[in-house]
Parts: structure tokens; sequence; C-alpha cells
């Protein structure tokens, strides 16, 4: 009964890292844990830093700002870590990249052939990331399918997605990737750039909390829009992540929109961007 449950659960689980298969008994010959159980007693002297939060990312392609945001993590710009990676596409590049690192990768919503009893349901979804991962911020890097309204509803204010486009132009139904840039191109538009917004049930109401802008060249090329706007994307995206995991993001009274207090001047002299 309850272990064959539990298994069926595990199905849509693409990759397991080993530490949270195995049990942790001391296999490691090269003395990892020993220092691990140092590290451990002096903590409380040595650190007194904020607990690093648990961020959870979506993808379905190569998971670029993926990438950005975990080299962030790793420089300490960003005080979390990605627990966890969920990809529409089992193909997508991100994957490959997230178990070279022995990050788990979930499955969702799972191809169309999959059957509906081993998909993984959004209540389980929402459940993993909450109670399992223990998951503080979500992170939607170029994720093309529909998020459950119950997780937008647990991470309320704490779930951000990017757009390639200054919203609220060139945003809504099919905008997404290159179509984004061609219409930029299109258009004529003069400017453009990122925008980092906060999701919520109604996907395009989510309120902005940051933006880059390009000026654009009109004999530039929608690649080479979507070139310079992917290097903003890989600076504002971890800034965003960055403040999420200080709570440095305050909401604006009238509208709810959020807005970045800047870290490097004290709480009396805030300079919010």
């Amino acid at each position: 009964g309850m272990h064959h449950h539990h298994h069926h659960h595990r199905r849509n689980i693409i990759h397991f890292p080993r530490s949270a298969a195995v049990s942790t008994t001391m296999t490691s010959s090269s003395g990892d844990d020993d220092e691990f159980d140092d590290d451990d007693s002096q903590s409380k002297k040595k650190k007194k830093k904020k607990k690093k939060k648990n961020i959870a990312v979506f993808i379905s392609g190569g998971g670029s700002n993926m990438k950005a945001i975990h080299a962030a993590c790793e420089s300490g710009q960003i005080n979390g870590q990605i627990s966890v990676v969920i990809t529409s596409s089992s193909t997508a590049g991100g994957v490959e990249w997230a178990m070279g690192r022995d990050v788990p990768v979930l499955l969702y919503p799972g191809a169309k052939d999959v059957p509906e009893s081993e998909r993984i349901s959004p209540a389980e979804l929402d459940e993993y990331l909450k109670n399992d991962y223990k998951i503080d911020v979500v992170v939607l890097a170029g994720y093309l399918r529909l998020i459950p309204p119950e997780l937008c509803r647990t991470f309320e204010n704490r779930m951000v997605n990017i757009h390639p486009a200054l919203l609220p132009a060139f945003g809504g139904k099919g905008m997404h990737g290159a179509k984004v840039h061609e219409a930029v191109v299109k258009s004529g538009a003069r400017f453009t750039g990122p925008t980092v917004h906060f999701v919520n049930e109604n996907f395009d109401e989510g309120k902005i909390v940051a933006q880059r802008s390009i000026r654009i060249d009109p004999s530039w090329t929608a690649d080479e829009v979507q070139r310079r706007v992917l290097k903003e994307e890989h600076d504002v995206f971890p800034e965003v992540v960055a403040a999420l995991c200080d709570d440095r993001i305050e909401f604006r009274e009238e509208d709810g929109v959020g807005v970045i207090v800047d870290a490097r001047l004290g709480s009396d002299g805030k300079r919010r961007c």
C-alpha cells in the first residue's frame, strides 16, 4: 500500500539527487562529512548570516536565466540556492545541466502521452514545493505552460517571471521567445528590454518589479535584439531574486507594485529602484 503509493508519485521525477535518495551514512572517502560536522558546530559563532532561501526554477528550454541565477547564488549575490527544477519538457536543455549539479528535476505537467494517473497533479506539485523542498521563492525562467492557481496563491508575492520586452507592450497570448523580438523590430520601437513581474492567477496582471531598457538600432535584426535583451535578462533577474531572498521588496500601498529597496543603503536613506 504505502510504499507503492510513494513510488507512484516519484515516477514523474526525472532525477532525484543521490543525497536525497541515499541515506547519509559515511560513504564519503574525501572526508566531506567530517568537514560538514565541524562547520555545523561553529556555525552559531561564525555565521550571523541568514539561512539560504530555497529557490524553485521552472523551465521549458535551455534555462540560461536559471544558470545566471545559479551563478549569482554561487557568488553570494543571492542568499539562496536552486533546490528544485520543474520542467515542462524532459528534453529541455536545462534538465541535463540541473542533473549534472545533482538538483532534483520534476516533470510538470508532463507530455500529452503520459497518462493522467502518472502525472504530478497541481495539488501534489504544491505539496512538493511547500513541504518537501521548503521553497521560499519561485522563478519562472522561460516556462511556457500554465502555472496552477493554487501555486500562485501559495507563493503570492514570491513568484516572479521574466518577459523579454517592456510590458505592458508586446505581452499576452503567444508572445514568447523569438516572436516577441520579431514583433518589437517590426513595430519600429526604439527601446526594448526585459521585464520581471510577479505572477498571480491572471498571468498578465502580475505587477512589474523591475525592467531594463536598451536603445534599438533600426538596422538590428530580431536575433540581434534578442541577444542584447538576453544579456540584460541575466543582469536584472538575479537582482530581483536577490531582493526577494533578502525581503527587500516593498509593495506600493495604492496598487501593490513591487519596489526593490537598494541593499547598499541603510533603511533610513532608502534608494528605491
